[in-house]
C-alpha cells in the first residue's frame, strides 16, 4: 500500500469500497468484499508495505521481476514464476522494485484449516512456503492461483465459493507433495476414543449457546474430565474451552457480518455470559473490540 494510503486511527476511518487495508499498530484488518473472505490484488508499480501481520493467509504470486519479503526475520526473493505463502497472524513486510508485477492474495483460513485433516497437519501447515522448484506441484499451484484470479474478476454467482474451491485444491497439493512423509499429530487407527470424541464435537457444536461446562460434555461422552481433556487435545489439538471459545468468536463474527444485532444480542446468541465477556475475550483473540470488527467487514 502506497505511503498516501495508510491509515491509522479508528478502525471505521478505513473502510473503502475499494478495498483498502486498515492499518492499527502492526495489526491490519482486511476489508472484503460482501458475501466474501477473499481478496485479490495486482500491482505492477514499485512499493513498500510496513512489518505487519493479520488473520488472512497471504500468498503472492509473481508476474514480472521479483518481490522481496521479510517473514519471521527470514528475507525471501520471489522472482518470476515462483509463489509464497504466509501463514495467518505471520509478522511479515514486503517491497517491490521497479520493472515488476504481481498478484497478491489475501484470505480468512477457517475454511480450510477447519476440515480434519488439514488440521491434524496445521503446524506444519502454519511454516512459510516458497515454491521454486518447478515441480508438478508448483506449477499446479500457480494455475490454481490464476484460476483463482479470473474467479474474483468475473465474480459470477457462487464465486467466494469457487475461490475456496482452488485454494482446498492448493492446500491438498502443499500437503501430498511438501508435507509427504509428515506424520499427521493423531495417527488414527482409528479407536473408540475418537470416534466418541467426534461425537463430542459435534454435540458442542450443537449447544454452545448454553452454558456448557467441561463436565456436561465429558459426561455426554462417557468419560472422566481428565481422560476426556487428553483424548479432545490429543484428537483436535486444542482443549476443550480453547475449542469451545472459538466455535462461538465464529459465530459472533457471523452474526456482526450479517446482522445489526445488538451487542447484547449477539453475547447471548454465541454462547457468551455477559456482554463484558464477550468483549474481553474477543479483543484477546481477535485484536479488536466487536464493535470495531463489525465496522471494518459488517454490511450493517
Amino acid at each position: 500500500m502506497p505511503e498516501s494510503r495508510k491509515y491509522v486511527g479508528s478502525a471505521r476511518a478505513g473502510r473503502f469500497e475499494d478495498g483498502f487495508r486498515v492499518l492499527q499498530g502492526h495489526r491490519e484488518y482486511v476489508t472484503y468484499l460482501e458475501d466474501s473472505s477473499v481478496r485479490v490484488w495486482h500491482a505492477d508499480t514499485p512499493w513498500r508495505y510496513e512489518m505487519h501481520d493479520h488473520s488472512a493467509v497471504e500468498m503472492v504470486l509473481v508476474l514480472e521481476g521479483t518481490v522481496s519479503y521479510t517473514v519471521r526475520d527470514t528475507a525471501y526473493e520471489v522472482h518470476k514464476g515462483e509463489v509464497l505463502i504466509i501463514p495467518p497472524d505471520t509478522l511479515h513486510e514486503l517491497s517491490m522494485g521497479e520493472n515488476s508485477a504481481r498478484y497478491l492474495y489475501l484470505f480468512e483460513p477457517e475454511p480450510i484449516l477447519g476440515m480434519r485433516d488439514i488440521n491434524a497437519l496445521s503446524r506444519h501447515f502454519r511454516r512459510v512456503f516458497h515454491l521454486r522448484d518447478g515441480s508438478d506441484a508448483h506449477v499446479r499451484i500457480r494455475e490454481l492461483l490464476l484460476k483463482i484470479r479470473n474467479v474474483y474478476e468475473k465474480q459470477d454467482q457462487m464465486w467466494n465459493a469457487m475461490c475456496y474451491s482452488y485454494l482446498l485444491r492448493i492446500y491438498t497439493t502443499l500437503g501430498q507433495r511438501y508435507l509427504s512423509g509428515v506424520k499427521p499429530r493423531f495417527k488414527a487407527e482409528r479407536s473408540a476414543d475418537s470416534e466418541v470424541v467426534n461425537a463430542a464435537m459435534t454435540y458442542i457444536n450443537s449447544h454452545y449457546k448454553e452454558n456448557l461446562s467441561l463436565e456436561d460434555v465429558s459426561g455426554f461422552a462417557g468419560f472422566s474430565r481428565y481422560y476426556f481433556s487428553r483424548a479432545f487435545k490429543k484428537q483436535t489439538g486444542s482443549s476443550f474451552k480453547d475449542y469451545l471459545i472459538q466455535k462461538r468468536l465464529q459465530a459472533a463474527m457471523d452474526l456482526l457480518i450479517q446482522t445489526n444485532m445488538q451487542m447484547r444480542e449477539v453475547a447471548q446468541e454465541s454462547g457468551f455470559g455477559s456482554v463484558a465477556t464477550f468483549n474481553r475475550v474477543f479483543r484477546e483473540n481477535k485484536g479488536c473490540t466487536p464493535s470495531q470488527y463489525r465496522a471494518i467487514h459488517g454490511s450493517y
